[in-house]
């Protein structure tokens, strides 16, 4: 069976020639690309057309391989003449997009003699795989929220500084029969596929250009489908054929919008009489007034404003500045008047033990004399008949003399001497 390739550039961009997409077969490999060159860089639709067809010829499946050989293409893009814009500011615009370098998705599938076809893509380009059954196989997005959070993108000045890695790819590898046919389309169509998967078979009916432009326009007009560059390869079984291209005729372009030129008219073409020339003056004049009026009290607000900001900050800052020192001083107070406190307590502690000590050694001194006087009027009759034996005549009455106390054999030896 023949492959179908379905193009229609957006109507922003007019003609055929500024659509960003571009794909690339090659019978010999029965291999199929198809790249989308983002808007956002410049000239991104050569370097779409520079790694399809660089895939086609020299398909590989391996990330890593495909991201060096990638990379060796970038000098391609970069020897490229390009043509910038004779708008000087416009100009400049376009030579800071191409220091940015050139953006595209990209997506590769070939068939392989298992009856298989191998798949390896990078971006929002998907592919269709619908069965007899009319069951879909979507890869690498079966949802459209994970293709619209795609941020994998080949870039070239990505590729020159090492940015991009095989975590950028997907690849996979799907079993097909005969009957089966392949999708392989854009963001935009792919997104809408996702969303209504019944119009695939709208889509596969489409056999010339006329078809193709009444869909898009029926669907862009209904905001259905979103409005960008249309591509998709339509592939119904493993052996290419003829490749059938529906695309735009020559001379096919999208009305351009009209510019309309602004040209003020002279005041001088319009004859004024004098009372309208003053009525137009003090017009003028009382327009200019309420401006100047309305200009100076904007300027006192800014200023009221101002000044408020400046107090506001001001307060924050002694805020800031004054509230830890009192804190501590606050801190430091409660400290001394507790050190104070705990001081005054020991000491009156202090104090009252020496009142008891010394109130209790008084006490002990008073109960001792009291003891010995005591015992002193206990033993004095005793005492005096002691001495009355050893033959004293004098009466005792006071305490212990020293003398009888010490010599009390002295005493007696002098009384009998005197016999």
């Amino acid at each position: 069976m023949d492959t179908k390739v379905l193009q229609l550039q957006k109507r922003a961009s007019y003609e055929f020639q500024n659509i960003q997409d571009k794909y690339a077969i090659s019978a010999d490999t029965r291999t199929y690309a198809l790249a989308d060159g983002t808007t956002q860089s410049f000239n991104s639709e050569i370097w779409a057309e520079i790694i399809t067809k660089g895939f086609v010829n020299n398909p590989t499946f391996n990330a890593n391989d495909l991201i060096h050989y990638f990379t060796t293409k970038v000098v391609e893009y970069k020897n490229t003449n390009f043509k910038f814009s004779d708008n000087p500011a416009k100009a400049s615009l376009e030579r800071t997009k191409l220091n940015k370098g050139a953006t595209a998705t990209f997506i590769g599938v070939q068939y392989t003699s298992e009856n298989k076809i191998k798949i390896i893509t990078c971006g929002d380009t998907n592919l269709f795989l619908l069965n007899s059954e009319n069951n879909i196989i979507a890869f690498p997005f079966s949802q459209i929220e994970a293709l619209d959070a795609n941020n994998y993108f080949i870039n070239t000045e990505q590729l020159i500084e090492n940015k991009i890695d095989e975590s950028f790819f997907k690849q996979k590898s799907i079993d097909f029969k005969s009957t089966d046919k392949i999708i392989i389309a854009t963001d935009a169509l792919s997104r809408f596929i996702l969303n209504q998967p019944s119009k695939i078979h709208e889509l596969l009916k489409i056999e010339d250009f006329n078809q193709l432009k009444d869909f898009c326009l029926h669907y862009w007009e209904s905001k259905e489908l979103q409005e960008d560059d249309i591509s998709a390869i339509i592939i119904s079984a493993q052996n290419i054929g003829i490749v059938k291209e529906i695309i735009p005729p020559i001379g096919f372009s999208f009305p351009k919008e009209e510019e309309v030129e602004f040209i003020p008219k002279s005041l001088q073409q319009n004859n004024f009489t004098d009372m309208e020339m003053k009525e137009i003056k003090n017009n003028f004049n009382a327009v200019a007034q309420d401006f100047h009026q309305v200009k100076t009290r904007l300027k006192n607000q800014e200023m009221l404003l101002m000044i408020v900001i400046s107090l506001l900050t001001l307060n924050i800052l002694l805020i800031y500045f004054s509230r830890p020192a009192n804190s501590n001083n606050k801190t430091n107070k409660i400290d001394v008047n507790y050190e104070s406190t705990i001081f005054s307590i020991l000491k009156t502690d202090i104090q009252g033990l020496k009142t008891e000590f010394s109130e209790l050694k008084k006490e002990t001194k008073k109960e001792k004399t009291t003891t010995e006087n005591t015992n002193y009027k206990e033993e004095s009759p005793e005492r005096k008949k002691e001495i009355k034996k050893a033959g004293y005549n004098a009466a005792v009455d006071s305490p212990r003399d020293e003398k009888t106390q010490k010599n009390p054999g002295e005493n007696l030896q002098k009384k009998k001497d005197m016999k």
